[in-house]
């Protein structure tokens, strides 16, 4: 173990993001695959059942789905970390710890992908539109600004890198490799959003919100967890994305 640890301090930069998982996760990978299904699940046909039987209405507002979307990522985490923690094994492998990054940086490289992806999208179309999935902060009020940061900064952050970095990109690393496991772990990540949030919001651009965005959130964290070894330094860079994503939103929409 002190040899891998010392033999990877010693690697290029280039030869960390080629090297290829450790040992194999204790999940196979239907088993993976299940656990991207039950977010689907969660976020599109529960979370919305629960919120629309509370709201007593069958067609929901946009806080109440931004809400459902809330509730959904929940869920999903509560899903993912009840199957880990069946097992030691199983909860040692979703490396839920301090990896080989310090953790204090993983906010700053957080910061740093959300502040790139907002200046590319400024420079692309020269207006800037937030996360599909906080589109109602701009006319929600308190309740839409506290769903926007409860789902942009924890609730977001926790599944998606419990769900896509925690458990499927080291069993489709493991099984296609160090390269094509990370692009397909990417790539299932940028089908999930387009599906779920893109549809939504017609203003949206299709190659860039529907495609191009997700995609290079997923590549970015996807390359993280790879360099760190580390899910619990993906997701606390994931939560300082998150944040720059918000006051982004607050800041051009005058909220």
């Amino acid at each position: 173990m002190n040899d891998t640890a010392k033999e990877r301090r010693d690697m290029s930069l280039k030869e960390k993001f080629s090297f290829p998982e450790a040992s194999e996760p204790p999940w196979s990978l239907p088993s993976a695959a299940l656990t991207v299904f039950a977010m689907f699940i969660c976020l599109t046909t529960i979370g919305p059942s629960f919120v629309a039987i509370a709201a007593n209405s069958p067609i929901l507002s946009p806080a109440e789905l931004m809400a459902s979307w809330s509730l959904g990522m929940a869920l999903s985490a509560v899903f993912v970390l009840v199957r880990s923690r069946a097992s030691a094994e199983g909860w040692a492998a979703l490396r839920m710890s301090r990896g080989e990054l310090a953790l204090p940086l993983a906010p700053i490289i957080g910061v740093a992908i959300g502040l790139t992806i907002d200046l590319m999208a400024n420079l692309t179309f020269g207006r800037f539109l937030p996360p599909a999935q906080i589109w109602v902060l701009q006319s929600g009020g308190s309740l839409g600004l506290i769903l926007a940061a409860l789902l942009l900064v924890v609730l977001q952050p926790l599944a998606e890198t419990l769900v896509f970095q925690a458990v499927l990109l080291p069993r489709l690393r493991w099984r296609l490799g160090h390269r094509f496991g990370l692009a397909a772990t990417a790539t299932v990540y940028t089908g999930l959003h387009y599906l779920i949030f893109f549809h939504t919001f017609v203003a949206y651009h299709l190659r860039w919100h529907g495609i191009a965005l997700p995609l290079l959130l997923g590549i970015a964290f996807c390359l993280l967890k790879v360099f760190s070894q580390s899910s619990l330094v993906v997701l606390v860079a994931r939560m300082g994305a998150g944040l720059i994503f918000l006051l982004t939103a607050l800041a051009v929409g005058g909220a």
